[in-house]
């Protein structure tokens, strides 16, 4: 079994933009659910007094992020009118394709990247209400 390629991003909220934000960060999630079936899960949180987000992906590989990037690129640039993207952590290894992008989009910015899995799993499982 391939190991999953994992992403989190981190992004400060602008002031006073965190009400008209939260119906386009539930848009991405409905568009993600949608249309991305390879995607293990995406998730976005924002802390206690709304002014910072992170948002957690799950993808099997790569490929499934490069496809998420071509799909919802430019509407994820929109969010830019609510966010500044401050932090990048990617576990899993890029490919080349996918490295370059990311080292542009994280330019200036913090971007780790923990290509080496020791070990782990993934456990899916439908809530009991």
């Amino acid at each position: 079994m391939t190991q999953p390629f994992i992403v989190k991003a981190t992004s400060k909220i602008h002031p006073g933009k965190a009400e008209a934000y939260a119906p386009r960060a539930r848009e991405i999630c409905q568009l993600v659910e949608e249309n991305e079936p390879r995607v293990l899960a995406f998730h976005i949180y924002v802390n206690q007094d709304q002014s910072s987000e992170s948002v957690i992906q799950i993808h099997p590989d790569a490929e499934s992020m490069q496809y998420h990037l071509r799909l919802l690129g430019d509407k994820v640039r929109e969010t830019f009118e609510y966010t500044d993207f401050e932090a990048l952590e990617v576990f899993g290894s890029p490919n080349d394709a996918l490295m370059g992008w990311l080292e542009r989009a994280t330019e200036g910015i913090p971007f780790t990247v923990h290509p080496v899995h020791w070990g782990g799993f993934t456990r899916l499982w439908t809530p009991t209400p």
